[in-house]
């Protein structure tokens, strides 16, 4: 099933979709006025449209996630290494130890206050590497309310469409 629409909440922006058969080779996915993609592809299949969708979010996710994580770890005078946008099946973000903070295009598709809370999740794990009630009291005086954003958090494949494989 092709999606239609992309609801990306976490910057509410709702883009429509419109496909059409083309005798080239390779997909295109082209803007052609605001918040419509023309998607061209030699087939209509779903398995080889929806990779060239995710393609395309996840170059939308690197614009925007690491402008607002970097504009959150500003805030929170916390240095960045190296930030990546990637496609994990299970975690929503992570932070390795060398303070490497991994994102998962999905994101997109939260609303932007449980982007912002796991954003400051991960950038709270540069100084504590682990979920002590050391590094639980660091994230709370960052996001005082990050309890009820964690429930909310539970239930966020809700969000996310159902053609996106999770």
């Amino acid at each position: 099933m092709l999606p239609n629409e992309l609801n990306l909440l976490a910057i509410h922006e709702t883009w429509q979709i419109n496909y059409e058969k083309s005798s080239q080779s390779r997909i295109s996915i082209k803007r052609i006025v605001p918040y419509q993609l023309l998607i061209k592809s030699p087939s209509l299949s779903a398995r080889q449209i929806i990779p060239a969708i995710e393609a395309w979010l996840k170059r939308k996710a690197r614009r925007h996630l690491v402008n607002w994580l970097q504009a959150i770890s500003d805030e929170m005078e916390i240095k960045l290494s190296k930030v990546t946008v990637r496609g994990q099946r299970s975690r929503w973000g992570s932070c390795s130890q060398n303070k490497s903070i991994s994102l998962n295009y999905k994101l997109m598709f939260l609303p932007a206050p449980l982007v912002d809370y796991i954003l400051t999740h991960e950038l709270c794990h540069t100084h504590q590497f682990n979920h002590s009630k050391k590094f639980w009291t660091l994230v709370e005086s960052h996001e005082p309310h990050y309890r009820q954003k964690r429930r909310e958090l539970e239930k966020s494949r809700r969000y996310l469409p159902q053609w996106l494989d999770w």
